[in-house]
């Protein structure tokens, strides 16, 4: 099976927010639902929206969730982004993950996506301005008797990996800052591939017990905020990366 991915942010953990330039920040969730940053200073809590849930940026010091709370009674349900940008006037970037989970004979697969929303203190973020996968895993059964599983040495399942990082690019004069996304993708074992019938492929070797990367999907991009569109744009298009996000 594959190990939980995990989706690191660069962050400034111990330094005191700055006011400028804008900054990534770490959250730490609380139990009540709420995220909230090491020093206490600002928090992160979700409310309904149509479309799920939407990010409210509170003052620490006074913070409580509110009422109407968007709730987190399952795993599938939505959660606050672990990170924070602090813009430095007020504003920030806060996101809201969504995460879905399939199920099926033996493997599975789970998938993360992040929207950030831009929003001032108090007030939850509108529409969406950037909706990227963060992390996925896929596990696909590849034995059915003992014959394919001598012919795979005992490697009796593909696996999928992806996972994604956001940064800020220095430099941005924008009302938003440009934000880069890094993504790594791999597959289980060498030659692994949703698009090809895994007991029509060779005998593995031994070599081939290893986690091949996968360069077309392991990439970075750089997004940057078009007012026209009232969204983030990359600057280059994406290439076709569904095996890996999608389940």
């Amino acid at each position: 099976m594959i190990a939980p991915l995990l989706f690191t942010i660069a962050a400034a953990h111990a330094a005191p927010i700055p006011a400028d330039p804008a900054a990534i920040v770490s959250l730490s969730a609380r139990e009540n639902g709420e995220a909230c940053t090491k020093d206490g200073r600002w928090c992160v809590s979700l409310v309904p929206a149509r479309d799920g849930a939407r990010p409210v940026v509170r003052a620490g010091a006074t913070t409580r969730a509110p009422a109407d709370q968007a709730r987190k009674d399952d795993e599938d349900a939505p959660s606050v982004w672990p990170r924070l940008v602090v813009l430095g006037d007020g504003r920030f970037l806060a996101g809201v993950q969504s995460e879905l989970s399939t199920g099926y004979s033996g493997g599975g697969g789970n998938a993360t996506r992040v929207k950030l929303y831009e929003v001032t203190v108090d007030r939850p973020g509108g529409r969406a301005i950037l909706d990227q996968p963060i992390r996925a895993s896929l596990t696909i059964r590849a034995c059915f008797d003992e014959k394919d599983s001598a012919k795979r040495l005992d490697a009796c399942h593909d696996e999928y990996g992806f996972s994604a990082r956001l940064g800020l690019v220095p430099g941005g004069a924008g009302r938003l800052p440009i934000l880069s996304y890094t993504t790594s993708a791999w597959a289980f074992p060498r030659g692994a591939s949703r698009s090809s019938d895994s007991t029509t492929r060779p005998p593995l070797r031994k070599t081939d017990l290893v986690r091949q990367a996968d360069p077309k999907c392991s990439f970075t991009r750089r997004f940057t905020f078009d007012a026209g569109t009232g969204s983030y744009r990359p600057d280059q298009p994406f290439p076709a990366c569904g095996d890996y996000t999608e389940l």
